[in-house]
């Protein structure tokens, strides 16, 4: 992982010391400067305290401060000292973007599997995933699964919005369940065999924008596939602010040029081999571009006769339009949560879209730009090292191929 090796990680265990762990299965929740709220810092920490306690013996929760400065670290601390019996919590300094905070984790733990999610995230339905593990045990070529993801707390027309568009992201999921891939497994709701994520890891840019949408795919590019379980379910908090939105849809965007940028190889293959990946791709391309030139093709047009302006906009919002009504009839189960509004959502739906896109995308290029001229991207392999940390190096009794694990550590020691 870029980067690595030259912050030179240090992972430390936080009151309890996992001599060791009691599962399988382990949840890592990474976390960087969430306690500027301490009231719903504290109320996390509850929910995950009390997500310990149903999964104890299936599923080891295991909070990581990534280099926090605004005092959550503390406030962590002091919670698992008073209440022994909630999560692990674990500390890594410096900053690692997260990914690196996951990667130093991944290497110092034991399980054979990790869910991955974030600290605005709630997740139900684990059991069910514990009870049909063997899908993932039974299937080498597997190397996750990806969970179903719902917008939740929250209404209003930009809320409407996002379950509308995460609505229709799953419809598309039944287009990669042959194929078994999906551009990207949301960091915020899926799970890794952990020897493949660490794997995974070890080619990752340790770039922060897109570091789940380019995990994805250098998983697809070792040849493993993906699967969606849509029995466990991730509640997440969207934006509620077209301030907020933005900021998040650009730091999306981004990460998908620098992901492009990144596997551009990989991209150019699956176009030429017309892959479910490749068309998505070369569709997310056509796309962009239509909504970077919109605002002139209708310009242009109004300059050409005053109704072809009108005409280009309004053929471009029904256009919009009925590619979201046949997306939703692909799969109508994915839209229930808002059936009883589904027909302002899908007529306000390309209005708040095309804007959003245009500005997003026209934000991401530009800052793209910006770091490419300042040198930030260097996308030649680099030599890593496991984290120093505070124990030894935890026994892999429970892992299926301990041997291999041992082996890996190893070498990147």
């Amino acid at each position: 992982m870029k980067g690595f090796k030259e912050k030179n990680p240090k992972l430390c265990w936080l009151a309890r010391q996992p001599d060791s762990f009691n599962s399988r299965i382990a949840l890592l929740i990474p976390q960087f400067n969430e306690g500027q709220n301490n009231k719903h810092f504290r109320e996390r920490l509850k929910y995950f305290h009390n997500l310990t306690k149903s999964l104890k013996g299936q599923v080891d929760v295991i909070l990581i401060d990534d280099g926090s400065t605004d005092g959550s670290l503390t406030i962590i601390q002091k919670y698992v000292r008073e209440h022994p019996d909630a999560f692990y919590a674990v500390s890594v300094t410096p900053n690692m973007n997260k990914v690196g905070a996951l990667y130093a984790t991944a290497l110092a733990i034991n399980q054979e599997f990790v869910i991955l999610s974030d600290f605005d995230t709630d997740m139900h339905d684990l059991d069910l995933l514990i009870d049909n593990i063997s899908f993932l045990e039974n299937n080498e070529t597997l190397m996750g699964s990806y969970f179903r993801m719902l917008p939740f707390e929250g209404r209003g027309s930009l809320f409407l919005f996002q379950q509308l568009e995460y609505s229709l992201a799953r419809s598309c999921y039944k287009f990669y369940k042959s194929p078994g891939c999906v551009p990207v497994m949301p960091g915020a709701g899926c799970i890794y065999k952990r020897e493949i994520l660490i794997r995974i890891y070890q080619q990752h840019s340790g770039l922060r924008s897109g570091e789940d949408r380019e995990a994805t795919l250098l998983g697809l590019k070792m040849d493993y596939t993906a699967c969606y379980f849509e029995k466990v379910l991730t509640l997440t908090r969207p934006p509620l602010t077209f301030n907020s939105l933005l900021k998040q849809r650009t730091r999306w965007n981004l990460g998908y040029i620098e992901a492009f940028a990144k596997e551009n190889q990989f991209y150019r293959t699956e176009m030429r081999k017309g892959s479910v990946i490749g068309i998505k791709t070369i569709a997310d391309i056509l796309r962009v571009i239509f909504v970077l030139v919109l605002p002139l093709a209708i310009v242009g047009a109004s300059a050409i006769n005053i109704w072809f302006g009108p005409m280009v906009l309004l053929g471009s919002y029904l256009s919009s339009v009925f590619w979201s009504v046949n997306a939703m009839l692909i799969s109508p189960k994915e839209s229930v949560e808002f059936r009883h509004k589904r027909l302002f959502a899908l007529l306000s739906y390309p209005i708040i879209k095309i804007t959003l896109d245009y500005i997003t995308w026209f934000g991401a290029i530009l800052e793209f730009i910006r770091n490419v001229r300042n040198n930030r991207y260097d996308y030649t392999p680099s030599a890593d090292r496991v984290p120093t940390t505070n124990q030894q190096t935890i026994a892999t009794a429970r892992t299926p191929k301990p041997t291999r694990n041992n082996e890996e550590v190893e070498e990147l020691t």
